[in-house]
């Protein structure tokens, strides 16, 4: 069973893939805190409407959404490395040091501790999925 096809578990993986390049992103920004002249970066946010079309599309009534087809290779290019389709920006800045760099460890630092909560609930989700599905597949008896 192919649980990508079924549209809570898709979106789950999405979000935990995007937690995951978050922080790494994060975790670029902390090991270049000390890097004369450095910005730091951040994670586009991920778009909640996309995810509202994707499972109306799946549905029989209701709204479509209307995808787009890109007549040349480059027209969806993002700023990001291109490998996981999400793009990379630049974060906004607090404060810069003397020396140019723009880091602020101790936002940073939040912002990790927020992903590690945000990926442990979706870890915590996908479980609780998990064990619906099986409840399901065993039936009323229990076997």
């Amino acid at each position: 069973m192919d649980l990508s096809k079924i549209p809570l578990m898709a979106a789950i993986k999405d979000r935990m893939q995007w937690l995951n390049r978050n922080q790494t992103v994060l975790a670029k920004n902390i090991a270049n805190s000390d890097t004369p002249g450095y910005k730091p970066q951040a994670l586009a946010a991920q778009d909640f409407s996309a995810l509202v079309d994707s499972t109306s599309a799946s549905r029989t009534v209701g709204p479509r959404s209307v995808g787009l087809r890109a007549t040349q290779a480059g027209h969806f290019a993002g700023a990001g490395d291109g490998s996981d389709g999400l793009r990379v920006v630049d974060a906004p800045v607090t404060e810069v040091a003397p020396d140019g760099n723009a880091v602020d460890l101790e936002e940073q630092l939040l912002a990790v501790a927020q992903n590690q909560m945000d990926h442990g609930m979706m870890v915590e989700l996908y479980r609780k999925q998990v064990g619906f599905l099986r409840s399901a597949l065993r039936g009323s008896n229990g076997n």
